[in-house]
C-alpha cells in the first residue's frame, strides 16, 4: 500500500518539474534567434542549470554485526528523489576549451532487500526487506577539443575526470521472528565512498537542416577507482539568449572491489536544461 505522504511527495516532484518546463516555455516565447560563431578565436562560454529526475538502482555493500551484507534497491522513476542540484557549463577559445558538470542528489526511503549476509545468500523465500537512504554528488571536469563544426552542428572530444562521493544509510525492522542470518530484528548501518576516474568522451549537437531545432548528445567512458559511463540524448531549440533542451540521461558506476560500499549504481531519467551563452 502506497502511503498518502509518498503520493503527495511524488506529485510535488512532478509539479516542480512541470513548473520548470512552464518557466522555460514563457522565457523562450520572448526570445529570438541569433547566430554566434563560437569558433572565431575569442572566448565564448555557456552556463546551464538543469533539472533531472532520475530513478536509482543500487547494489551496495555494508558492514553489519553479522558480517558483510549486500543490499539491492529496486526503484522506479520519480520514486524517492528528495533533493537535487545540477549545473553544467563550458568555455572555449577557438578549438580548445573546458567543460564542467556538477550534480548532487538525495534519495530517501528506497525500498531494498538483503541479497546476502555474512556470506549467506538470501533466497527468494526470505523477505529480509530494508530501507535505504542515498545521497551524494559527482563532479566532471574535462578539457575539450573541437572535432568539427558547421551549420549542421558540432562535435567536441572531451578528456578529463569524474569524482563521486556517495553515502548510504541502511535500516531494517523485521516484522517476523526467526532466522535473520545473524541479524537482530532491527538495526541501522551507514557507510560512504569516494571514487575518482579518468574519462574520455564526445559531446555536441546535430542540427538537421541547419535550423533552430537540434539534437544534443553526450557519451563518456571512464575508469580508475571504478568503471563509469554517462550518456544523454535529447531534443532542443536554440534562441538568441541560449537554448532549451529536453534529454534522457543515464549515469552508471560499477566497482569490482569486494570491500567497497559501491558495487553498482545506475541513475537514469528525464532532464530539462536552460542554457545561456556569453
Amino acid at each position: 500500500m502506497i502511503s498518502q505522504e509518498k503520493i503527495m511527495s511524488d506529485r510535488l516532484r512532478v509539479a516542480f518539474f512541470l513548473m520548470l518546463i512552464a518557466i522555460a516555455a514563457v522565457t523562450a516565447s520572448t526570445a529570438h534567434a541569433a547566430d554566434t560563431d563560437q569558433w572565431d578565436g575569442n572566448w565564448h562560454g555557456s552556463f546551464t542549470p538543469y533539472g533531472w529526475l532520475p530513478g536509482v538502482t543500487a547494489k551496495m555493500r555494508f558492514q553489519t554485526p553479522a558480517g558483510d551484507a549486500q543490499s539491492d534497491t529496486d526503484s522506479n522513476i520519480l520514486s524517492n528523489l528528495s533533493g537535487a542540484l545540477m549545473l553544467s557549463g563550458d568555455a572555449r577559445k577557438g578549438d580548445w576549451g573546458f567543460y564542467g558538470d556538477v550534480d548532487w542528489v538525495k534519495f530517501d526511503h528506497e525500498d531494498s532487500r538483503f541479497r546476502s549476509v555474512g556470506g549467506n545468500f538470501i533466497g527468494g523465500d526470505n523477505s529480509l526487506n530494508t530501507d535505504m537512504d542515498l545521497k551524494g554528488g559527482f563532479v566532471t571536469l574535462a578539457g575539450m577539443y573541437s572535432l568539427g563544426h558547421g551549420q549542421d552542428g558540432y562535435a567536441d572530444l572531451i578528456f578529463g575526470g569524474r569524482y563521486l562521493w556517495l553515502k548510504g544509510n541502511l535500516g531494517w525492522d523485521f516484522t517476523f521472528t526467526g532466522d535473520h542470518f545473524g541479524l537482530a530484528d532491527s538495526g541501522h548501518v551507514s557507510s560512504q565512498t569516494h571514487v575518482s576516474d579518468a574519462l574520455v568522451g564526445i559531446r555536441g549537437r546535430w542540427i538537421p537542416g541547419g535550423g533552430n531545432w537540434y539534437i544534443p548528445y553526450y557519451l563518456d567512458l571512464g575508469g580508475g577507482s571504478a568503471l563509469t559511463s554517462q550518456a544523454a540524448l535529447g531534443v532542443g531549440y536554440a534562441f538568441g539568449w541560449g537554448d532549451l533542451a529536453f534529454a534522457w540521461r543515464y549515469v552508471m558506476y560499477q566497482h569490482s572491489d569486494s570491500n567497497a560500499l559501491l558495487e553498482r549504481l545506475t541513475l537514469q531519467g528525464p532532464s530539462i536544461g536552460l542554457t545561456w551563452h556569453f
